[in-house]
């Protein structure tokens, strides 16, 4: 699996009209625009793509057009984590049946459930479909926290091929690569350590930031191919700002603005109850934007 799911991979955002609904078009346009970087694919329904505010019927649509776009040596990785077994398998089936190429797996999070249960949740999804299953560790968001004892046993058994680690936890990642070997996809979620994942062995990333400034994010990787140790550490640096406006600081209404900046179709508000940034906020939002190396 490590070999087919290796480099760069953009969360893509989702754009809603002035009405709220979905704009297919503005999402199709976006993801025409990623396909002028020499990316590895992309990630939709996810926390970037503001998934736990889209219906279920939204949602084929929104794969179709997806599928429809992608370059054909591009993966396409859907997001299918529901909190009941019956809708992420539900969900599983809609993305199988478009051709997804990887399904990524947030665990159920509203009720307090033992590890067994977690880990059968995992087990049904991945029945369900014959498509690979990534687990989506990102305790700060779901507060549930996969440990490596249970991750590497769902590796072992082949429920799970792979995590999305957005908790930039590189002990979790080298325990799992020592446990699971090279052929278990570690793609790290994380931009503040992306380049500290990626020398311990990550075999690629998924992060928000790339979404705004993926030339930047695609230099990181360049330099760290060619083993230039200062120069991914300079291209680290510059991004902190901006991933730090694209997470913690403003969110979604961050990632949008920063889109909105370089004239992107994935911007606009962000679906209700999230909203979008005021004047001083986006001018915090272009400062980033520069210092990561665009010229607005």
């Amino acid at each position: 699996m490590s070999h087919q799911l290796q480099g760069l991979f953009l969360p893509v955002t989702t754009p809603f009209c002035d009405d709220g609904e979905v704009d297919l078009e503005r999402f199709a346009d976006q993801i025409r625009i990623y396909t002028g970087f020499s990316l590895s694919g992309v990630i939709i329904f996810g926390t970037t793509g503001e998934g736990p505010l889209l219906a279920a019927e939204e949602e084929p649509a929104l794969l179709e057009a997806a599928k429809r776009v992608l370059p054909s040596d591009w993966k396409l990785i859907v997001q299918v984590g529901r909190e009941s077994v019956r809708a992420s398998r539900k969900a599983a089936e809609r993305a199988s049946a478009v051709g997804a190429d990887a399904l990524l797996c947030l665990p159920p999070r509203y009720y307090a459930l033992s590890e067994a249960v977690i880990a059968n949740h995992f087990r049904a999804v991945h029945a369900t479909t014959q498509v690979p299953l990534l687990a989506y560790h990102f305790p700060l968001r779901s507060k549930v926290d996969l440990r490596a004892e249970l991750l590497i046993e769902l590796g072992r058994e082949g429920t799970i091929a792979g995590i999305k680690d957005s908790a930039g936890d590189l002990a979790l990642q080298a325990s799992l690569r020592r446990a699971l070997g090279p052929d278990f996809a570690i793609l790290c979620g994380k931009a503040s350590v992306v380049a500290e994942a990626l020398a311990a062995d990550a075999d690629g990333a998924i992060l928000a930031v790339a979404d705004v400034v993926p030339e930047t994010v695609l230099a990181l990787f360049d330099a760290h191919r060619a083993n230039d140790t200062r120069e991914v550490a300079q291209i680290q640096a510059s991004l902190l700002p901006l991933a730090e406006a694209c997470g913690p600081k403003f969110g979604i209404a961050g990632i949008k603005a920063a889109l909105d900046a370089r004239g992107w179709p994935g911007g606009g508000e962000p679906r209700a109850p999230l909203s979008s940034l005021g004047k001083s906020d986006r001018a915090v939002v272009v400062a980033a934007l520069e210092t990561a190396g665009v010229q607005l």
